[in-house]
C-alpha cells in the first residue's frame, strides 16, 4: 500500500473542539513534520473558503494548506482555485424568492460564495448575529441581484423540525434539478449540486497534485463526511461521532481521541511517526 502523502480533516466536531478553537503547538509541530515529508494537510468543510481561513489564518503563508469547501463544491490549493461547481443562477433566484413562502419558512438561510455569504434581509434580523462564526465576510441583501458571485451552497437552517425533509420539500416544491440536500456538519442543512461531496472534492485535489486515494487518510464525524471517508484508503472516525456514523467502519478506523482532546492531530503524528 502507497504511503499517506494527504491528510484530510473535517473542520467542526472533527479537527476544532466544542469551543472551535485547537491545539495550535501541536498543530504547527505536526505541519512541520508533514511539511519535511512532503505530505499535504487538507481542511475538508461545509464552510466557505473564507470560513476555513478564518480557521487557519495563522498557518496558511507558511504552509500550503489545501481547502475541500463548499461540501466538495469549491477546492483550493495555495490560495488559488482549481475546481467549482456553482449553482445554477437561475435556479439560485428561484429559490431565493420562494423560501419566505414555505409553510415553514427556515431560521436562517444564507447563500454562500467563496468569498461572500449573502442573508436575505426577509429573516429575522436576530438570527443573523449567529452567523458570523462561521461566516465571517456576511452581507444582507434584498434583491437577488445584489449577489456579485458564483454561489455554490445555500444553508437552511429550521429549529425543531426534521430539516433534511423540510429541504427535500423545498426542492420538491420548487421543482427545481440537480441539486440535493446533505448535512452542512455544523447543524444546517446544504443544497449543492447533484453529484458534488467532500469525496469529489478530494479526487479533483488529487488529480491535481497527482495523488490517488489511497495515499489518503481522511478524518469525520458527520453525514456530510460520509462520502470522503468512503473515498480514501485510511478512513478515521471521530469517536464523539454519533452511532450510526460509527458503525460504518471498525475499530481501527475509529481516531485515537475526540475533537475535544486532539484526535486528528494525536492519530495523524502516530501514522506519520510509522
Amino acid at each position: 500500500m502507497n504511503p499517506i502523502k494527504l491528510f484530510a480533516s473535517d473542520i467542526d466536531g472533527t479537527f476544532v473542539n466544542d469551543k472551535k478553537t485547537f491545539n495550535q503547538k501541536l498543530f504547527q509541530a505536526t505541519l512541520d513534520e508533514m511539511n519535511f515529508n512532503h505530505q499535504f494537510f487538507v481542511a475538508a468543510s461545509g464552510r466557505s473558503y473564507n470560513g476555513i481561513a478564518q480557521v487557519f489564518k495563522n498557518y496558511m503563508h507558511k504552509y500550503n494548506i489545501s481547502f475541500v469547501s463548499q461540501n466538495g463544491a469549491s477546492v483550493y490549493v495555495d490560495g488559488k482555485n482549481i475546481f467549482r461547481s456553482s449553482i445554477d443562477p437561475e435556479l439560485l433566484e428561484k429559490v431565493f424568492y420562494i423560501l419566505p413562502e414555505l409553510s415553514i419558512k427556515p431560521d436562517r438561510i444564507i447563500f454562500e460564495g467563496d468569498l461572500s455569504t449573502y442573508a436575505p434581509d426577509y429573516q429575522q434580523k436576530s438570527k443573523l448575529n449567529k452567523m458570523n462564526t462561521y461566516n465571517p465576510k456576511l452581507e444582507i441583501i434584498h434583491n437577488f441581484s445584489e449577489i456579485k458571485e458564483p454561489i455554490e451552497k445555500i444553508a437552511l437552517f429550521w429549529k425543531g423540525i426534521d430539516q433534511k425533509l423540510m429541504a427535500e420539500e423545498l426542492i420538491s416544491k420548487t421543482k427545481i434539478k440537480g441539486v440535493r440536500a446533505t448535512s452542512s456538519g455544523y447543524g444546517a442543512i446544504d443544497i449543492i449540486n447533484r453529484g458534488i461531496s467532500k469525496a469529489i472534492g478530494l479526487q479533483k485535489l488529487g488529480a491535481y497534485l497527482g495523488l490517488h486515494h489511497d495515499q489518503m487518510a481522511a478524518f469525520g464525524d458527520g453525514e456530510n463526511d460520509l462520502e470522503m471517508l468512503y473515498y480514501v484508503a485510511h478512513p478515521f472516525v471521530m469517536p464523539n461521532a454519533p452511532d450510526f456514523i460509527k458503525r460504518e467502519f471498525s475499530g481501527e478506523q475509529i481516531a485515537l481521541s475526540d475533537n475535544n482532546h486532539d484526535g486528528v492531530l494525536k492519530t495523524i503524528d502516530k501514522l506519520i511517526a510509522k
